[in-house]
């Protein structure tokens, strides 16, 4: 990986319901990605993610990727995979805690604290930009101006690379609607960003959606999220059913992948 030159910084943060989601994770930092390791489905989620992320980049980018930035970066648990494939990254996050934990994973990658929705990126464009856990968290207004910093500081053309980890339109959020059940979503905090919902926000803010990609499409009850069900060999067989590219707007999580108009 080549040398790393300045940076550009905004948030990777949950909130409560009707909470501002800017500042909510300012002071999380290692407990950020135990907590995720704890989850059998976060971490059934992240390993997912992983695979997904880097068959779409290794497609988009054979030759390597010249700069990268990880919008909303927190701990650098996404930067760490894709950074060793650009020759030049850079994460950004306005929570320097979190920074702290990134900058000790990706050594060789650029870190500043700034919100890019507020401020200019004062970097080269760049041809990739990774956003994860970010938009499924983010209340409207926040998830627009994201999609504009982000279109700002991508080259023509650029590739936009997110998940939606919140997704409320899955089979089983629909059965506990239809037999009348809203503690679990009420309980879930701000639950409202489905495919189509996501889907205008980018074709408005300047993207044309390439591929969506399904995690979990299978896991219909509480008991299938176990980890000794998701580390099983029929979870990996299940898995399968998730490459439907028509099964990805009713899944739990999914990987958009959008270029710049």
């Amino acid at each position: 990986m080549g040398r790393n030159e300045g940076a550009c910084v905004i948030s990777v943060e949950s909130s409560p319901e009707g909470a501002p989601y800017r500042h909510s994770h300012l002071d999380k930092g290692a407990d950020y990605d135990a907590a995720l390791a704890r989850d059998p489905f976060d971490a059934f989620i992240t390993a997912r993610e992983r695979a997904l992320l880097l068959q779409a980049v290794g497609s988009l980018f054979p030759r390597g990727i010249p700069r990268y930035l990880d919008f909303a970066c927190g701990t650098g648990r996404i930067t760490q995979w894709v950074a060793p494939l650009a020759a030049r990254s850079y994460g950004a996050d306005v929570s320097e805690k979190m920074l702290a934990q990134a900058r000790s994973k990706c050594r060789g990658t650029a870190f500043l604290l700034r919100d890019l929705t507020r401020e200019p990126a004062g970097l080269e464009p760049v041809q990739l930009v990774t956003a994860f856990r970010f938009f499924g968290n983010a209340e409207d207004s926040l998830r627009q101006d994201a999609i504009s910093a982000i279109h700002e500081v991508l080259t023509e053309s650029g590739v936009l690379i997110l998940d939606n980890h919140r997704n409320p339109w899955t089979l089983r959020q629909g059965v506990r609607r239809l037999l009348g059940d809203r503690d679990g979503e009420s309980a879930d905090g701000r639950l409202d960003l489905n495919h189509w919902k996501l889907r205008r926000f980018l074709i408005r803010g300047g993207f044309r959606v390439i591929s969506i990609r399904a995690i979990g499409f299978w896991i219909l009850r509480a008991r299938l999220a176990q980890s000794s069900v998701l580390r099983s060999r029929a979870a990996a067989l299940l898995e399968h059913t998730s490459r439907l590219s028509a099964v990805a707007p009713f899944s739990p999580a999914y990987v958009v992948v959008a270029r710049k108009r």
